[in-house]
């Protein structure tokens, strides 16, 4: 079942009878690449953003959910969402390759698309909030194939476009690329939703 479906199959009860709907934990997981194909820069590199398919950002859709906005009114009611980021991760697809040269990483909201490699959207910080974060610590051991990044309680709700039910994101990274020429990986984002009806 796609994951954009789980989010509104949650949604159902809510219209149905007007009560709370809770889920402590909705992943919903995004290929780098799209197509399985290998993308993204390698070759051990030094790292500052990932660029995917020759831009710096790239686009998670949420689908067509209307409930998906801070407030909306169904009937006499008055819904509230929020969809709390718990965590972040990177999942490598390409064989061989790992993240153990990573030593920090960053998930930011972008205002908008890159246009190409040399296009920044987040090259003012203030523009690009920081939705979850890795830092290798001394005694850390290298992540291999699994890099996982802590949430800070970002509410997505309020940077998912209202217009296209997507999210636009950068990757900020520090230390050295996978040693392949270049690879894939899957992204996934371990939400909480929440969504509650009030009446006047």
């Amino acid at each position: 079942m796609p994951n954009r479906t789980v989010i509104a199959l949650m949604l159902l009860p809510l219209l149905g009878c007007f009560a709370q709907v809770e889920n402590d934990s909705i992943v919903l997981t995004h290929n780098l690449c799209g197509t399985g194909t290998n993308c993204v820069p390698g070759g051990g590199a030094p790292l500052s953003l990932i660029t995917v398919s020759g831009s710096n950002t790239f686009t998670v859709s949420f689908g067509d959910q209307p409930l998906l906005q801070p407030s909306t009114a169904v009937g006499p009611a008055s819904l509230t969402t929020s969809l709390l980021l718990n965590q972040a991760a990177f999942d490598m697809e390409t064989s061989g390759a790992n993240f153990s040269g990573v030593t920090a990483a960053q998930l930011l909201v972008a205002p908008r698309q890159s246009t190409g490699p040399g296009d920044d959207p987040c090259a003012a910080p203030a523009n690009c909030p920081v939705l979850a974060s890795y830092t290798k610590g001394p005694a850390d051991p290298a992540p291999d194939q699994h890099l996982a990044l802590q949430g800070n309680g970002s509410d997505l709700v309020n940077y998912i476009d209202q217009a296209s039910h997507s999210l636009i994101v950068e990757i900020a990274a520090q230390g050295t690329a996978p040693s392949a020429p270049s690879w894939n990986a899957d992204v996934s984002m371990d939400m909480a939703l929440k969504s509650r009806a009030k009446f006047p």
